[in-house]
């Protein structure tokens, strides 16, 4: 059943309809999914893990760790719905969205910075390798929501394999994240004379895009030309970010991981402290223990300031000595299975709360965050309920 509702077709739901002969109805969703024929994930190392090669960590038909095909299928279902709404009374028939990946950011010559995949993007077909376009289209002669879901990604360079890590190439994109089709990353170019077309609505966020190159490679002339018709380039982040703003169970379930992980994290920082400590070691102590227990990466850099560096909102030197009968503050998140956690806590480097501290506690705590009754996870260590 697992490999069923990993490789289900969307289709618009017909009300009153019982679904087809093997389809799955959703009433919630108003839509039913239709299975289609499995796709075989390549047995070789992709650019990112799949279930053939890291069954630790995704089970068969997930694209990323907790989130099925189907998942990442309903929202390109739902944008398309969206714009379906967006688009009513327009000149253009047809509907193309287009979205850019990240590029490899690096820090000095090819000394590469860890690649980090742009969020709308990545929410819409948890593809994980940079210089990659999304293209959403709407099919001929049927009506929105029904699109097809295309993938443009670099071609496979055992050259540059060598040096980079592997490529899922279009096969492994396929059959990996579930979209309709995949070609090398050239090809997009012979799309552009049909979106074009007066009878085109081009939806494209064109003021800040995410990815210089492409955008100045195959997306720039096209904003312009369209920029002097009647049917100009639509921006999309804001509708993306409208469905993002509603978690289905699995990303509140991923994002319960991630909570509990730093959670965990800070608990163990809070015991490693011992008066006088430098903020480097709090700051490795909780990278340490979030990474050790399943993170990816910290979610932002930390704040981990002693004294009164706390009050500088964004203090992430993280370089002086706390000493004894000082406060640390730490602001600090992990990422895990691409969902993040934000949690911000002060407490006493020494363990034991003297003279003013906890007022000077409470003061600092109120700049940051939204005070609510709770226990200190350390009692032994500190004596204060807040």
């Amino acid at each position: 059943m697992s490999w069923l509702l990993s490789t289900l077709k969307l289709l618009p739901a017909v009300p009153r309809t019982r679904g087809f002969p093997g389809c799955v109805w959703c009433l919630q969703r108003r839509y039913s999914l239709q299975p289609m024929p499995e796709r075989r994930v390549p047995r070789r190392y992709l650019g990112q893990p799949s279930p053939f090669t890291h069954p630790h960590l995704l089970r068969p038909g997930e694209v990323t760790p907790g989130l099925s095909q189907v998942e990442y299928a309903l929202r390109r279902h739902k944008l398309m719905s969206l714009i379906h709404k967006e688009a009513h009374g327009q000149s253009g028939t047809d509907q193309t969205v287009v979205v850019l990946s990240n590029p490899m950011y690096y820090m000095s010559n090819d000394i590469p910075y860890p690649f980090h995949q742009d969020n709308n993007f990545l929410y819409l077909c948890g593809f994980q390798e940079p210089d990659s376009i999304l293209v959403l289209q709407s099919l001929p002669g049927k009506q929105l929501p029904s699109h097809k879901a295309i993938l443009f990604v670099p071609r496979r360079d055992p050259s540059r394999e060598l040096w980079d890590g592997p490529r899922s190439g279009t096969d492994g994109a396929v059959a990996l994240t579930g979209v309709d089709e995949a070609y090398p990353l050239e090809e997009f170019q012979h799309l552009l004379p049909r979106m074009k077309a007066e009878t085109s609505t081009v939806w494209y966020d064109w003021v800040k895009p995410s990815h210089t190159q492409l955008h100045s490679d195959y997306m720039q002339h096209l904003t312009e030309t369209k920029a002097r018709s009647k049917n100009k380039v639509q921006g999309v982040q804001h509708l993306i970010q409208r469905l993002r703003l509603i978690k289905s169970p699995a990303e509140i379930e991923r994002m319960q991981i991630a909570g509990k992980l730093t959670s965990q994290a800070f608990i163990e920082t809070m015991f490693a402290s011992k008066a006088p400590v430098e903020e480097a070691f709090l700051y490795a102590k909780f990278e340490f223990e979030c990474r050790a227990r399943g993170a990816d990466i910290l979610a932002y850099p930390p704040v981990v300031a002693g004294g009164n560096r706390s009050n500088t909102l964004h203090y992430v030197k993280n370089n002086q000595l706390i000493k004894d009968g000082e406060m640390v503050l730490l602001d600090g998140g992990c990422e895990s299975s691409c969902y993040v956690s934000d949690i911000t806590r002060t407490w006493p480097v020494n363990g034991r709360l003297l003279g003013n501290t906890a007022l000077t506690t409470w003061v600092t705590t109120l700049g940051w965050m939204c005070t609510t009754p709770q226990t200190c996870p350390a009692p032994s260590r500190c004596s204060l309920g807040w």
